[in-house]
């Protein structure tokens, strides 16, 4: 599940997102809480049965929703 990786995700971007989380405290605090989540999820994905499906999901969705915030910013910032 590697595809769940910043750089994975935004491969063309890595020096933009590095850049702008050493600007913008609310934009690393978001690469942040993704990472977090993404460890987590991943770890979910490694002990089958150790957390329900509902809280799965919700996990996932919550990515989701990161990786649109980190996209929005790479737009709004010009580097995507």
């Amino acid at each position: 599940m590697k595809g769940l990786e910043l750089d994975t995700l935004f491969p063309d971007h890595q020096a933009a997102i590095a850049d702008l989380r050493r600007v913008d405290t609310v934009f690393d605090e978001i690469c942040r809480d993704y990472q977090l989540l993404s460890d987590e999820y991943l770890s979910m994905s490694t002990e089958p049965g150790s957390q329900s499906y509902q809280f799965e999901c919700d996990i996932r969705e919550t990515l989701d929703g990161l990786r649109d915030e980190i996209a929005q910013s790479l737009r709004r910032a010009g580097k995507l």
